[in-house]
Protein backbone atom coordinates (compact mmCIF):
# COMPACT_ATOMS: atom_id res chain seq x y z
CA UNK A 1 0.00 0.00 0.00
CA UNK A 2 1.32 3.45 -0.88
CA UNK A 3 1.60 6.38 1.52
CA UNK A 4 -1.20 8.23 -0.26
CA UNK A 5 -4.34 8.56 1.84
CA UNK A 6 -7.69 7.13 0.86
CA UNK A 7 -10.54 9.48 0.06
CA UNK A 8 -14.11 8.75 1.06
CA UNK A 9 -15.26 9.22 -2.53
CA UNK A 10 -13.01 6.33 -3.60
CA UNK A 11 -14.63 4.10 -0.99
CA UNK A 12 -18.09 5.28 -2.07
CA UNK A 13 -17.32 4.35 -5.68
CA UNK A 14 -15.89 1.00 -4.62
CA UNK A 15 -18.98 0.10 -2.54
CA UNK A 16 -21.29 1.03 -5.41
CA UNK A 17 -19.42 -1.22 -7.84
CA UNK A 18 -19.25 -4.02 -5.25
CA UNK A 19 -23.03 -3.81 -4.73
CA UNK A 20 -23.88 -3.77 -8.42
CA UNK A 21 -20.99 -5.90 -9.76
CA UNK A 22 -21.45 -3.87 -12.91
CA UNK A 23 -19.63 -0.63 -13.77
CA UNK A 24 -22.47 0.73 -15.89
CA UNK A 25 -25.17 0.27 -13.23
CA UNK A 26 -22.83 1.58 -10.50
CA UNK A 27 -22.06 4.69 -12.57
CA UNK A 28 -25.78 5.32 -13.09
CA UNK A 29 -26.40 4.91 -9.36
CA UNK A 30 -23.65 7.41 -8.58
CA UNK A 31 -24.78 9.87 -11.23
CA UNK A 32 -21.50 9.83 -13.16
CA UNK A 33 -20.37 8.31 -16.45
CA UNK A 34 -18.65 4.93 -16.57
CA UNK A 35 -15.13 5.97 -17.72
CA UNK A 36 -14.44 8.25 -14.72
CA UNK A 37 -15.76 5.52 -12.38
CA UNK A 38 -13.41 2.95 -13.92
CA UNK A 39 -10.54 5.43 -13.53
CA UNK A 40 -11.35 6.04 -9.86
CA UNK A 41 -11.48 2.30 -9.10
CA UNK A 42 -8.16 1.85 -10.91
CA UNK A 43 -6.67 4.72 -8.87
CA UNK A 44 -7.91 3.07 -5.65
CA UNK A 45 -6.33 -0.24 -6.65
CA UNK A 46 -3.08 1.57 -7.37
CA UNK A 47 -3.11 3.17 -3.93
CA UNK A 48 -3.88 -0.12 -2.20
CA UNK A 49 -1.50 -2.13 -4.34
CA UNK A 50 -4.15 -4.82 -4.92
CA UNK A 51 -6.81 -5.73 -7.47
CA UNK A 52 -10.29 -5.30 -6.02
CA UNK A 53 -12.29 -6.88 -8.83
CA UNK A 54 -11.72 -9.80 -11.17
CA UNK A 55 -13.21 -10.51 -14.58
CA UNK A 56 -15.71 -13.35 -14.41
CA UNK A 57 -17.20 -14.35 -17.73
CA UNK A 58 -18.95 -11.27 -19.08
CA UNK A 59 -19.12 -9.66 -15.63
CA UNK A 60 -16.96 -8.90 -12.60
CA UNK A 61 -16.58 -10.31 -9.08
CA UNK A 62 -14.87 -9.17 -5.91
CA UNK A 63 -11.31 -10.37 -5.48
CA UNK A 64 -10.04 -11.60 -2.14
CA UNK A 65 -8.70 -8.11 -1.40
CA UNK A 66 -12.02 -6.57 -2.46
CA UNK A 67 -13.96 -8.91 -0.17
CA UNK A 68 -11.68 -7.94 2.74
CA UNK A 69 -12.09 -4.21 2.03
CA UNK A 70 -15.87 -4.13 1.54
CA UNK A 71 -17.06 -4.37 5.21
CA UNK A 72 -14.39 -1.89 6.31
CA UNK A 73 -15.35 0.52 3.53
CA UNK A 74 -19.01 0.33 4.52
CA UNK A 75 -18.09 0.97 8.17
CA UNK A 76 -15.95 4.00 7.30
CA UNK A 77 -18.68 5.51 5.14
CA UNK A 78 -21.26 4.97 7.90
CA UNK A 79 -18.98 6.63 10.46
CA UNK A 80 -18.44 9.58 8.13
CA UNK A 81 -22.19 9.97 7.62
CA UNK A 82 -22.80 9.84 11.37
CA UNK A 83 -20.07 12.39 12.01
CA UNK A 84 -21.56 14.76 9.43
CA UNK A 85 -25.04 14.31 10.90
CA UNK A 86 -23.69 14.95 14.42
CA UNK A 87 -22.15 18.23 13.26
CA UNK A 88 -25.38 19.24 11.53
CA UNK A 89 -27.47 18.37 14.60
CA UNK A 90 -25.08 20.27 16.84
CA UNK A 91 -25.41 23.32 14.61
CA UNK A 92 -29.19 23.01 14.82
CA UNK A 93 -29.00 22.80 18.62
CA UNK A 94 -30.14 19.18 18.69
CA UNK A 95 -26.95 17.69 20.08
CA UNK A 96 -24.49 18.83 22.73
CA UNK A 97 -24.92 20.16 26.25
CA UNK A 98 -26.55 23.08 28.02
CA UNK A 99 -25.59 24.39 31.46
CA UNK A 100 -28.60 25.94 33.18
CA UNK A 101 -28.57 28.03 36.35
CA UNK A 102 -31.58 27.71 38.67
CA UNK A 103 -32.43 29.59 41.84
CA UNK A 104 -33.52 27.39 44.72
CA UNK A 105 -37.24 28.13 44.27
CA UNK A 106 -37.16 27.54 40.50
CA UNK A 107 -38.08 23.84 40.56
CA UNK A 108 -41.13 24.60 42.74
CA UNK A 109 -42.70 26.88 40.14
CA UNK A 110 -45.22 25.65 37.58
CA UNK A 111 -43.49 27.15 34.55
CA UNK A 112 -39.84 26.15 35.03
CA UNK A 113 -40.48 22.38 35.20
CA UNK A 114 -42.70 22.71 32.11
CA UNK A 115 -39.85 24.38 30.23
CA UNK A 116 -37.47 21.60 31.27
CA UNK A 117 -39.94 18.89 30.22
CA UNK A 118 -40.55 20.52 26.84
CA UNK A 119 -36.82 20.98 26.29
CA UNK A 120 -36.18 17.30 27.05
CA UNK A 121 -39.00 16.20 24.74
CA UNK A 122 -37.79 18.37 21.88
CA UNK A 123 -34.05 17.76 22.32
CA UNK A 124 -33.63 14.35 23.97
CA UNK A 125 -29.97 14.06 22.95
CA UNK A 126 -28.89 17.32 24.60
CA UNK A 127 -27.27 16.81 28.00
CA UNK A 128 -28.78 19.30 30.45
CA UNK A 129 -26.63 20.24 33.44
CA UNK A 130 -28.44 22.09 36.24
CA UNK A 131 -26.49 24.41 38.56
CA UNK A 132 -28.33 25.51 41.72
CA UNK A 133 -27.18 29.09 42.21
CA UNK A 134 -28.66 32.23 43.78
CA UNK A 135 -29.46 35.11 41.44
CA UNK A 136 -26.28 37.14 41.93
CA UNK A 137 -24.06 34.06 41.54
CA UNK A 138 -25.83 33.14 38.30
CA UNK A 139 -24.89 36.49 36.77
CA UNK A 140 -21.22 35.87 37.63
CA UNK A 141 -21.42 32.29 36.34
CA UNK A 142 -22.99 33.49 33.10
CA UNK A 143 -20.26 36.08 32.55
CA UNK A 144 -17.56 33.48 33.26
CA UNK A 145 -19.11 30.89 30.95
CA UNK A 146 -19.93 28.41 33.73
CA UNK A 147 -23.61 28.43 32.71
CA UNK A 148 -25.21 29.17 29.34
CA UNK A 149 -28.57 30.45 30.57
CA UNK A 150 -29.99 31.27 33.99
CA UNK A 151 -33.42 31.51 35.64
CA UNK A 152 -33.44 34.26 38.26
CA UNK A 153 -35.20 37.22 39.85
CA UNK A 154 -32.73 39.86 38.71
CA UNK A 155 -31.97 43.37 39.83
CA UNK A 156 -29.92 45.50 37.45
CA UNK A 157 -28.07 43.41 34.83
CA UNK A 158 -24.55 44.19 33.63
CA UNK A 159 -23.76 45.04 30.02
CA UNK A 160 -23.70 42.02 27.75
CA UNK A 161 -26.47 40.18 29.65
CA UNK A 162 -29.99 40.03 28.23
CA UNK A 163 -33.21 38.81 29.85
CA UNK A 164 -36.73 37.72 28.97
CA UNK A 165 -39.54 37.60 31.51
CA UNK A 166 -41.00 34.14 31.98
CA UNK A 167 -43.80 34.74 34.50
CA UNK A 168 -44.81 36.55 37.67
CA UNK A 169 -44.85 34.57 40.91
CA UNK A 170 -47.36 35.74 43.55
CA UNK A 171 -46.05 36.27 47.08
CA UNK A 172 -47.10 34.25 50.09
CA UNK A 173 -46.69 34.57 53.85
CA UNK A 174 -44.96 31.59 55.45
CA UNK A 175 -45.52 31.09 59.18
CA UNK A 176 -45.70 28.52 61.97
CA UNK A 177 -49.08 26.88 62.48
CA UNK A 178 -49.23 28.31 66.02
CA UNK A 179 -49.16 31.89 64.71
CA UNK A 180 -52.63 33.49 65.19
CA UNK A 181 -52.55 34.65 61.58
CA UNK A 182 -52.40 31.03 60.47
CA UNK A 183 -56.06 30.70 61.44
CA UNK A 184 -56.96 33.30 58.82
CA UNK A 185 -58.51 31.41 55.89
CA UNK A 186 -57.94 34.09 53.25
CA UNK A 187 -55.13 36.45 52.14
CA UNK A 188 -53.09 38.33 54.72
CA UNK A 189 -52.43 42.06 54.56
CA UNK A 190 -48.73 42.84 54.89
CA UNK A 191 -49.47 45.40 57.63
CA UNK A 192 -50.58 42.49 59.84
CA UNK A 193 -46.92 41.37 59.94
CA UNK A 194 -45.63 44.60 61.46
CA UNK A 195 -44.91 42.98 64.83
CA UNK A 196 -43.50 39.74 63.48
CA UNK A 197 -39.86 38.66 63.28
CA UNK A 198 -38.86 38.13 59.62
CA UNK A 199 -36.53 35.58 58.09
CA UNK A 200 -34.99 36.80 54.83
CA UNK A 201 -32.66 35.58 52.15
CA UNK A 202 -29.32 37.32 52.39
CA UNK A 203 -29.77 40.34 50.14
CA UNK A 204 -26.77 39.65 47.91
CA UNK A 205 -28.22 36.22 47.11
CA UNK A 206 -31.81 37.20 46.28
CA UNK A 207 -31.50 40.85 45.32
CA UNK A 208 -34.87 41.58 43.70
CA UNK A 209 -37.00 39.57 46.14
CA UNK A 210 -35.33 41.14 49.17
CA UNK A 211 -35.95 44.66 47.91
CA UNK A 212 -39.51 43.88 46.80
CA UNK A 213 -40.50 42.59 50.24
CA UNK A 214 -38.86 45.54 51.99
CA UNK A 215 -40.69 47.95 49.66
CA UNK A 216 -44.01 46.18 50.26
CA UNK A 217 -43.56 46.51 54.04
CA UNK A 218 -42.53 50.17 53.73
CA UNK A 219 -45.64 51.00 51.70
CA UNK A 220 -47.67 49.33 54.45
CA UNK A 221 -46.14 51.68 57.02
CA UNK A 222 -43.43 49.66 58.77
CA UNK A 223 -39.89 48.38 58.45
CA UNK A 224 -39.66 44.62 58.89
CA UNK A 225 -37.85 43.40 61.99
CA UNK A 226 -35.32 40.96 60.54
CA UNK A 227 -34.47 38.07 62.85
CA UNK A 228 -32.25 36.03 60.51
CA UNK A 229 -30.81 36.32 57.01
CA UNK A 230 -29.96 32.94 55.52
CA UNK A 231 -28.68 31.47 52.26
CA UNK A 232 -31.02 28.60 51.39
CA UNK A 233 -34.78 28.19 50.99
CA UNK A 234 -34.91 24.92 53.05
CA UNK A 235 -33.23 26.82 55.91
CA UNK A 236 -35.99 29.45 55.89
CA UNK A 237 -38.74 26.83 55.87
CA UNK A 238 -36.94 24.76 58.50
CA UNK A 239 -36.55 27.71 60.89
CA UNK A 240 -40.24 28.59 60.54
CA UNK A 241 -41.13 24.93 61.14
CA UNK A 242 -39.14 25.21 64.37
CA UNK A 243 -41.16 28.26 65.49
CA UNK A 244 -38.88 31.09 64.38
CA UNK A 245 -40.51 34.09 62.69
CA UNK A 246 -42.27 34.50 59.36
CA UNK A 247 -41.18 34.97 55.77
CA UNK A 248 -42.64 36.46 52.60
CA UNK A 249 -41.64 34.24 49.72
CA UNK A 250 -42.70 33.40 46.15
CA UNK A 251 -45.99 31.52 46.16
CA UNK A 252 -44.45 28.60 44.32
CA UNK A 253 -42.56 27.54 47.48
CA UNK A 254 -45.79 26.35 49.10
CA UNK A 255 -45.22 23.14 47.18
CA UNK A 256 -42.53 22.49 49.79
CA UNK A 257 -44.53 20.91 52.60
CA UNK A 258 -43.09 20.71 56.11
CA UNK A 259 -44.61 20.00 59.51
CA UNK A 260 -46.18 23.03 61.26
CA UNK A 261 -45.61 25.33 58.27
CA UNK A 262 -48.62 27.27 56.95
CA UNK A 263 -48.83 29.32 53.75
CA UNK A 264 -51.20 32.24 53.19
CA UNK A 265 -51.36 34.48 50.10
CA UNK A 266 -50.47 38.15 50.40
CA UNK A 267 -53.54 40.36 49.90
CA UNK A 268 -51.86 43.11 47.86
CA UNK A 269 -52.45 42.97 44.10
CA UNK A 270 -48.88 44.13 43.43
CA UNK A 271 -47.45 41.38 45.65
CA UNK A 272 -45.74 39.41 42.91
CA UNK A 273 -42.15 38.89 41.80
CA UNK A 274 -41.04 38.34 38.21
CA UNK A 275 -38.89 35.42 37.10
CA UNK A 276 -36.56 35.94 34.13
CA UNK A 277 -34.34 33.88 31.86
CA UNK A 278 -30.94 35.52 31.36
CA UNK A 279 -28.29 34.84 28.73
CA UNK A 280 -25.19 36.40 27.22
CA UNK A 281 -25.76 38.83 24.40
CA UNK A 282 -23.07 37.06 22.37
CA UNK A 283 -24.30 33.52 23.14
CA UNK A 284 -23.13 31.15 20.41
CA UNK A 285 -24.41 27.88 21.88
CA UNK A 286 -27.37 26.87 19.65
CA UNK A 287 -28.92 25.06 22.62
CA UNK A 288 -29.40 28.46 24.29
CA UNK A 289 -31.59 29.63 21.41
CA UNK A 290 -33.57 26.40 21.59
CA UNK A 291 -34.11 26.81 25.36
CA UNK A 292 -35.12 30.46 25.02
CA UNK A 293 -37.53 29.66 22.19
CA UNK A 294 -39.27 27.07 24.36
CA UNK A 295 -39.25 29.40 27.39
CA UNK A 296 -40.69 32.30 25.39
CA UNK A 297 -43.40 30.08 23.94
CA UNK A 298 -44.52 28.96 27.39
CA UNK A 299 -44.10 32.48 28.78
CA UNK A 300 -46.43 33.89 26.11
CA UNK A 301 -49.10 31.38 27.15
CA UNK A 302 -48.57 32.48 30.76
CA UNK A 303 -48.59 36.21 29.90
CA UNK A 304 -50.69 38.24 32.29
CA UNK A 305 -51.09 35.37 34.72
CA UNK A 306 -49.76 35.30 38.24
CA UNK A 307 -48.49 31.84 39.11
CA UNK A 308 -49.60 30.70 42.56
Amino acid sequence: MTNEYLELRHLKYFVAVADELHFGRAAERLGISQPPLSQQIHALEQRLGAKLFERKGRGIALSGAGSALLPRARSLLTQAERAAESVARSQRGELGELHLGLMSSGPFTVVVPRVLVRFRERLPDVRLFIHELPSSHQIDALEQGVIDVGVIRPDALPDGIKAIELFKDSLTVVMHSSNPLAATPGPIDICELANEDFIFYQRHLGMRLYDEVIALCTRSGFSPRILYEVRELPTIIGLISGGFGVAVLPGSVQRMTMQNVVYRPVAHMEAATAVWAIYRDDASNPMVNAFLEIAQCLASKQAGAVVP
